[in-house]
């Protein structure tokens, strides 16, 4: 009987990869050199799961195990097992191959990512493989990985995609921490920030009170004021609508909707009042926006 393998095709997976033509494009800025992320995604219980590359591949790729076990050996070496609230790193240009275990079959966050970070990070990591995982870390890594999906529904522009290379990079800085969870609660205000981005994000398409936001990261409107401007120098409310015409600006670009319905859509009845508050944040109007953008 032949042994059933799969690469990906799992129920309720995320899979995404960054198209060659973008990656090569928006890495000529030297502002991605460090770290650029190629592919992203999440194979939840996935059964008869099974990679091998006999010739490695350029990236590296960061797996991290949060249900069930598998199997993974590099470089021809021995067979070892990564079991749930595990972590592996597999260096780039190196032979490897992993698979889900038959009885328990692992759900996989993984990352591929290239860069100048990749020689010095895996030379500082090589020797806790595979990482043990406290259960603050594994819990903070899901959010971050959940947050890069979220993000990537939409198409990214370029800010966007440095802040999720960004968000990829604080996960490599937390792993020599794994098994540190004082070292993963350092500040609360950055945990409500990320929770109120990531409830942002969920209701782009609502208008939400700064009462909405402060219910949500778990603080006083008068904390979360505090801490929306000391990193971004806004309020939470000037910081929603920038999402919000971030947002906006793509449909713009891709879609031929009329303005007042690209505004109604977001939860903004009045058209001209979206026209100001995009023309304040984008620096032109709307319509101006999708003039210069169709040439």
């Amino acid at each position: 009987m032949e042994t059933i393998r799969k690469t990906d095709g799992f129920r309720n997976e995320f899979l995404f990869v960054f198209p060659g033509e973008f990656l090569a494009q928006i890495t000529q800025d030297e502002m991605f050199h460090a770290l650029t992320v190629t592919d992203i995604g999440y194979f939840p219980s996935a059964h008869y799961h099974f990679r091998q590359r006999p010739a490695g591949c350029e990236t590296a790729i960061l797996m991290y195990c949060s249900a069930g076990s598998g199997f993974y050996s590099v470089n021809g070496g021995e067979q070892k097992t990564l079991s749930a609230k595990q972590l592996i790193l597999i260096p780039p240009n190196t032979p490897h191959v992993y698979g889900a275990s038959n009885e328990s079959p692992w759900s996989i966050y993984w990352v591929h990512f290239k860069g100048s970070i990749v020689a010095p990070y895996y030379q500082t990591l090589s020797g806790l493989l595979p990482a043990a995982l406290s259960d603050v870390f594994g819990e903070r890594l899901r959010e971050m990985f959940q947050q890069c999906f979220t993000m990537l529904k939409t198409p990214l522009l370029k800010e966007e995609y440095f802040y999720l290379c960004q968000m990829v990079g604080t996960m490599l800085a937390m792993v020599p921490c794994a098994g540190k969870d004082s070292m993963l609660q350092l500040s609360s205000g950055s945990r409500r920030l990320e929770k109120t981005i990531a409830f942002m994000k969920n209701h782009l398409h609502d208008m939400i009170s700064l009462d909405e936001l402060a219910s949500a990261a778990g603080c006083s409107r008068s904390h979360l004021n505090y801490l929306f401007k000391g990193v971004s120098g806004h309020s939470p409310v000037m910081y929603f609508l920038h999402q919000k015409m971030q947002a906006a600006s793509r449909d713009l670009f891709f879609s031929t909707l009329p303005v007042k319905d690209i505004a109604l859509s977001y939860g903004i009845e009045d058209p001209y009042y979206f026209s100001r508050i995009f023309k304040k944040i984008m620096g032109v109007s709307p319509r101006q926006y999708r003039s210069q953008i169709k040439g």
